[in-house]
């Protein structure tokens, strides 16, 4: 588990002030606590580095009151473009109307000046440790999105192969065989390669005729060519040759996923 320090080095921020003394100050105070701080002088400074960084901002501290664009203003554009954007907006005791406007665009905290820097270390530690769950939870959604997906897409293939009369299965472009029908595993039952092939370990180029050194260069990188050049080529399995033809039945990006079906030879 990783310790506050660990946590708040991992921080991008944006810190917006006119006033030069505290944002030295500022920049001096959080740069042994924050991984990085970068500088803006007005809201208009601040929100031309925020929508031209390349580095998104974990979270946006402001001024409020500041000439040719109010730290409000600023933080009211932010959150157009990020809602989820974590803010602090600093105020005077004379600014606290802002603070209702300030609630209703999602301001995530207030400090009323003047500043206590032990408040502020808490605060952008509370705020870390809660962009750190939203991160993690983001990454738990996506791992069980690509799950459910992976799972449908296998669970369609099943379904594919197992409507084929003949030994079939399917394989990535890696050769590795993701599932197969009935057909295949009674062929594949009693060979040397029956455990691997279970364990779905075994590649298509496994099966190709140890005692036909022409077809080698065939399995290496043959499944286009193969596809385009209309050619057979031939596996055997324990002493039965068959023909093996191929078909591409996915290409989504760089991913592709072929279905091979084993044809008898006959004398």
């Amino acid at each position: 588990m990783q310790n506050s320090l660990e946590i708040t080095k991992q921080l991008n921020i944006l810190f917006v002030d006119d006033e030069e003394m505290i944002r030295e100050m500022m920049n001096e105070v959080l740069s042994d606590t924050v991984g990085h701080i970068t500088l803006a002088v007005n809201g208009k400074d601040g929100l031309d580095i925020y929508t031209n960084s390349l580095r998104p901002y974990d979270i946006v501290i402001t001024d409020q009151t500041m000439p040719i664009m109010k730290g409000l203003d600023m933080l009211t554009k932010i959150k157009e473009i990020n809602p989820s954007q974590k803010c602090i907006m600093m105020t005077a005791h004379s600014e606290a109307d802002y603070m209702l406007r300030a609630i209703e665009i999602g301001i995530e905290h207030f400090l009323i000046k003047p500043i206590y820097f032990d408040k502020l270390d808490e605060i952008i530690l509370e705020l870390a440790n809660k962009i750190t769950e939203e991160k993690l939870a983001i990454e738990r959604e996506r791992k069980d999105r690509l799950e459910q997906v992976n799972h449908a897409f296998t669970y369609s293939l099943d379904m594919l192969v197992s409507n084929i009369p003949i030994p079939s299965m399917v394989i990535d472009q890696d050769d590795t065989i993701l599932v197969y029908n009935n057909e295949l595993a009674c062929i594949m039952t009693g060979t040397p390669k029956y455990q691997q092939f279970l364990a779905k370990e075994l590649k298509l180029s496994d099966l190709k005729d140890e005692t036909n050194d022409e077809d080698h260069s065939q399995f290496c990188d043959w499944k286009e060519e193969t596809i385009q050049l209309g050619n057979d080529l031939n596996c055997t399995i324990d002493s039965i040759s068959y023909s093996v033809k191929i078909k591409k039945i996915v290409a989504e990006q760089l991913t592709r996923v072929y279905v091979v079906c084993l044809i008898q030879n006959t004398l």
